[in-house]
């Protein structure tokens, strides 16, 4: 319930600052990596847009995407092969401050920075195990999990802090962004796990 009700402000924000802004959709690449680990999963992003003009070539640029990531791994142990899939799913609501760079033509550049407020919907690791022995294990939500104390293991809510830079020709743009996760989501003592996450966009305003 509060992950729909976090979703539902957040898409009821956008919508409203929209509604005196220029808006678009935005699809690409998304890469989000666990720091000081191997740990990658990669996918797509996909969700509205809008950019609102503060003065002369600074403006604001906010979204709300939709993350859809993913990780295969296998390996091989007396004759059984293990094949481990990651899934996670995930919101961010990027607000950038950005400044444009016009050249000629419709053609410009620009370049912005900010805060990445995230969220995560879920993440599950799905085993399945073949050879002599077969069998198909499902993981369960890895934000469900919990400590003795009763306190939630992993927190969804991450803020992030992230620049970019794109090239824009009339209503499409192309721009790449960086985010540093902030925030120790492990709840744990001794845990510590930051997301840093790597987004390619194709972007259109209407």
């Amino acid at each position: 319930m509060k992950t729909i009700k976090l979703s539902l402000v957040a898409l009821a924000t956008v919508l409203t600052m929209g509604a005196s802004a220029q808006v678009g959709i935005q699809a690409g690449y998304s890469s989000s990596k666990v720091v000081d680990s191997d740990v990658t999963l990669n996918g797509f992003h996909v969700g509205p847009t809008a950019e609102m003009t503060i003065q002369g070539p600074i403006s604001l640029q906010y979204a709300l995407l939709y993350n859809y990531l993913t990780k295969t791994s296998e390996a091989s142990l007396l004759g059984q092969s293990i094949k481990s899939t990651t899934i996670a799913h995930k919101l961010d609501l990027p607000v950038r401050l950005a400044a444009s760079f016009p050249m000629s033509n419709g053609l410009g550049l620009f370049i912005f920075g900010g805060p990445n407020f995230n969220y995560a919907l879920s993440q599950k690791t799905n085993t399945t195990t073949t050879g002599l022995v077969e069998a198909t294990v499902e993981g369960d939500n890895m934000y469900n999990d919990e400590m003795t104390d009763g306190k939630k293991r992993y927190s969804p809510f991450d803020l992030q802090l992230g620049v970019g830079a794109g090239i824009k020709y009339k209503t499409i743009s192309l721009k790449a962004s960086y985010d540093w996760g902030m925030l120790d989501r492990d709840n744990t003592d001794n845990g510590v796990w930051k997301n840093n996450d790597l987004k390619v966009s194709l972007g259109y305003n209407f």
